[in-house]
């Protein structure tokens, strides 16, 4: 096979499909990108038997339909490196490639494409379409809480399901807990799956890129999700096992909630991790009506000490007090963009709920650090 095409479109091919190419495996043949040509149509596909990522495109000058595999690490050194706008690549009958720019000539050993796994096929399942901002909000605000403890495989990726018409994505680590909704027309069948952490990353990555209005299906069966963009397809397989019920995490009332500019409570809780950081994390927090104290500290390295102007939302009360792992605060303040957020919580032993001013489409759930000094 033969054919020349733009050497900018191959590039994006082969930086997508390389995110599912394994770096190194028990089978090297898993660290190939496999190139197929049928008519102008160049198809690229990266395998790990964990994903599988599948891109083509339409070229304008080819020669004989065929297959071959080359190492990605080296195809993507090579495109990488071009200057030339077009590139032509020829394949002979032992496999050799043959990659030439005007002034760059390479001659690569392939190998025989029959080696390559077969690509998963799509099976049937429950299909929803969703816009790539969408799907990125989604990702964005859960991708934060996921466990990578190995011993709760349940725990190493985000819960898709949905809810009459509501899809909803959700994370745990066990020490806090995201949620985020999503709106959607209401899907015949209930479903529940765990979607894993490479593949909702290397999706993230993907999306960042594209434009927010562009539709993504997804489609989810038994054991695989799919998500299709024009020829773009990443399939992944799904984690078994029963992900903990979410609901008895939330809490249903609060004695106590405070809205807080996102903005200072961020700048507050970095210079309060400078210190907290050498006294594991533990940062205490006390709130009165209109004032939030922060104190951080440790042996050997000094004290922190801030105020900020809050608001409380609830029947003025007594001070309260509570502490957290700042790295686990900072995680959701960065991860938001409005200008205030609440907290709730009813006492320093209970968990705190941090959600959006006047948007219930986001909750965040962090549990608080025991310390002796902020026991009843």
């Amino acid at each position: 096979m033969q054919f020349t095409c733009k050497s900018d479109e191959l590039r994006k091919s082969v930086a997508l499909v390389e995110k599912a190419v394994s770096q190194k495996s028990s089978l090297p043949v898993l660290e190939n990108i496999f190139l197929e040509l049928k008519g102008t149509f160049l198809k690229l596909r990266g395998n790990n038997l964990e994903i599988g990522i599948e891109n083509g495109f339409f070229i304008e000058n080819s020669s004989g339909d065929g297959c071959v595999l080359i190492k990605a690490k080296t195809l993507s050194g090579i495109i990488s490196r071009l200057s030339d706008e077009n590139v032509s690549i020829s394949v002979d009958e032992n496999q050799n490639l043959a990659i030439k720019g005007s002034q760059v000539d390479f001659d690569i050993l392939g190998s025989d494409a029959q080696d390559y796994p077969v690509f998963p096929a799509i099976d049937d399942g429950f299909s929803l379409s969703l816009s790539v901002g969408e799907l990125r909000d989604l990702i964005k605000h859960t991708i934060i809480a996921v466990s990578y403890d190995e011993t709760k495989q349940f725990l190493n990726g985000i819960m898709i399901k949905n809810e009459q018409d509501k899809l909803l994505f959700v994370s745990t680590d066990g020490y806090r807990l995201a949620l985020k909704q999503q709106t959607i027309p209401p899907v015949n069948n209930d479903f529940n799956s765990i979607v894993p952490f490479k593949a909702v990353s290397e999706l993230n990555r993907i999306l960042q890129g594209l434009n927010s209005d562009k539709n993504v299906e997804i489609i989810i069966s038994e054991n695989q999700i799919v998500f299709k963009l024009e020829s773009f397809i990443l399939i992944s397989r799904l984690i078994q096992g029963q992900f903990p019920d979410y609901k008895q995490v939330v809490p249903k009332e609060s004695e106590n909630k405070f809205l807080i500019d996102r903005q200072q409570f961020l700048a507050a809780a970095e210079r309060a991790a400078i210190i907290a950081t050498a006294s594991n994390n533990v940062v205490r927090f006390l709130f009165d009506n209109d004032k939030l104290e922060i104190f951080a500290n440790a042996k050997g390295l000094g004290d922190f000490k801030e105020a900020i102007a809050i608001e409380r939302k609830n029947e003025n009360g007594d001070t309260v007090k509570i502490a957290f792992n700042v790295r686990l605060v900072l995680d959701v303040i960065k991860t938001l963009t409005t200008e205030k957020i609440m907290l709730e919580f009813n006492n320093e032993l209970s968990p705190c709920k941090i959600t959006l001013e006047n948007d219930d489409s986001f909750t965040y759930i962090i549990m608080p650090i025991r310390t002796t000094d902020y026991q009843s």
